[in-house]
């Protein structure tokens, strides 16, 4: 089969330029410049696609009409494109700044039984030696739809191509799919007879899985569809655009000041435990900037606090997941007005406020249980405290305890006896008060410090309760310190030269 046989025929099949190079096999830049690539293919094909109505002495002069791809149903047309551009820019578009858009096209299953026929009758004409069974003849529409539409679309709207960008969901329609559609079920139904009467839903999966000459035979494809496909009066009809944000996610260390404030919600038997939360004061300050669905943002962080306790020091990393955003991006002006925002509460402060790659996230949970996190607990005892009791929590080598699922969390945590690694402990007299001890601990991430200090019923061991033979509660805890060095130290407060 030579390149002008092939061209030649689908010409006499109503198959427009764009679809004709398709079964060439042309990829990216070749679309650009049809005429130069058919050249080069040793391929002659006249120098238009305008079909012009047959004149008669009987009939008047009628206007020239440009004639309809019988395989893309003019997908690939000027006019569609021309459509859609328009469609897009009377939509929401401009309230998106992302720089990046990827287009996400639904196409009528007409289409992809418009390939097959094509298919059929290809390997008809020019025998199975030439067109196999198995690997369709032609560039997959979905990616010429990249290599064509993406590109021009970008250029129009003179944004970038971005798989991560703003997604512009287009819908096609053809007044062919609903007989099309029921044709299909009546084809499917004798080539592929249903197990126990089971129905089978018609998709567009079904038919990339099911339906190519391997599997189903050309003569009983004819009983239903006919081959090649037949020409059309009407093209696709754009339906519908929808536009769907970007996520992006802004990070940054949070500090606790509150012992009054949970990390997240506290719903509990469907009653308000406690009126905010850090995940709440965080979004209420920073969401309205990128989306008007601050509800479908999800609060991450490297681990948490309980209620009572406080974190301090650099702060604890968190990142806010945003999806469908309409801004991508912030000044450290904006950012700093956040920040600010935030501090007011009097409960939560943050800082090192940033927009980040999405990659990044892997930061937060990665390796979780490996990272140290350093604790401040003030501890009681019964008693003064001794010289012995301070030796006793002086320890610089690191060692392993072996600690159940404290009682107070099995409601939403497994029973389980985790190991973990406790690589030092310093403890010191509170002056005003000797029976009050400070007490510095660096554990692995994942510790129970609370459970650690007084054992818990023998729950935790060693304890120090148990290291120094004798009870101890806990009065206070602070986290002072996160080993993760992310994100990047920013400071909003400097002014940025643009």
């Amino acid at each position: 089969m030579k390149n002008q046989e092939l061209i030649d025929y689908l010409e006499s099949c109503g198959v427009c330029r764009v679809c004709q190079l398709r079964y060439l096999k042309a990829r990216g830049n070749e679309y650009r410049d049809m005429q130069q690539t058919f050249k080069r293919l040793d391929v002659k094909v006249p120098d238009s696609t305008i079909v012009v109505d047959e004149i008669t002495d009987e009939q008047p002069l009628k206007k020239q009409r440009l004639s309809i791809c019988s395989i893309c149903l003019g997908l690939f047309s000027e006019d569609l494109q021309r459509q859609v551009i328009q469609g897009i820019l009377d939509s929401d578009f401009a309230k998106y700044d992302s720089d990046g858009i990827v287009l996400a096209i639904s196409m009528p299953m007409t289409l992809q039984l418009r390939q097959l026929s094509m298919w059929f009758a290809l390997q008809r004409k020019f025998g199975r030696s030439s067109v196999a069974d198995h690997n369709a003849p032609d560039v997959p529409i979905k990616e010429a739809v990249k290599l064509i539409l993406h590109p021009i679309v970008c250029a129009k709207l003179g944004r970038e191509y971005d798989a991560n960008g703003l997604m512009i969901n287009i819908e096609l329609r053809h007044s062919s799919e609903e007989d099309v559609v029921a044709k299909l079920s009546e084809l499917n139904r004798a080539a592929f007879p249903a197990k126990n009467h089971r129905r089978v839903e018609i998709s567009r999966g079904l038919l990339e899985k099911q339906y190519q000459p391997s599997r189903i035979k050309g003569d009983l494809f004819e009983q239903y569809l006919p081959i090649p496909p037949p020409a059309v009066m009407d093209p696709l009809q754009l339906q519908s655009i929808e536009l769907l944000g970007p996520i992006v996610c802004v990070a940054g260390r949070y500090r606790k000041l509150s012992r009054e404030l949970s990390h997240t919600p506290w719903v509990l038997h469907g009653q308000r435990i406690m009126e905010d939360s850090i995940e709440e004061i965080i979004v209420r300050h920073v969401a309205a900037y990128f989306t008007e669905t601050p509800e479908k943002i999800t609060f991450m962080s490297s681990g948490r606090e309980d209620v009572d306790v406080r974190c301090l020091g650099k702060g604890r990393p968190f990142v806010l997941e945003i999806p469908n955003a309409r801004r991508s991006s912030m000044t450290r002006q904006q950012a700093l007005a956040m920040e600010q925002a935030v501090d007011c509460t009097g409960k939560v402060s943050i800082h090192n406020l940033q927009v980040v790659p999405r990659e990044e996230l892997t930061h937060i949970k990665t390796g979780e249980e490996q990272k140290r996190k350093y604790y401040r607990a003030l501890c009681v005892l019964q008693e003064p405290v001794t010289l012995d009791i301070l030796q006793k929590l002086q320890i610089s080598d690191s060692f392993d305890i072996q600690q159940k699922t404290p009682i107070r969390v099995l409601h939403r945590r497994p029973l389980h006896t985790r190991p973990r690694t406790i690589f030092s402990v310093e403890a010191r007299v509170q002056r005003e008060n000797r029976r009050l001890l400070i007490i510095d601990v660096v554990s692995q991430a994942g510790t129970y410090i609370k459970e650690l200090v007084h054992g818990e019923f023998g729950r935790t061991t060693p304890s120090i309760s148990s290291i120094i033979g004798k009870p101890i509660d806990i009065v206070a805890l602070d986290v002072v310190g996160i080993d993760l060095d992310w994100p990047a130290d920013v400071n909003n407060t400097e002014i940025e030269v643009t």
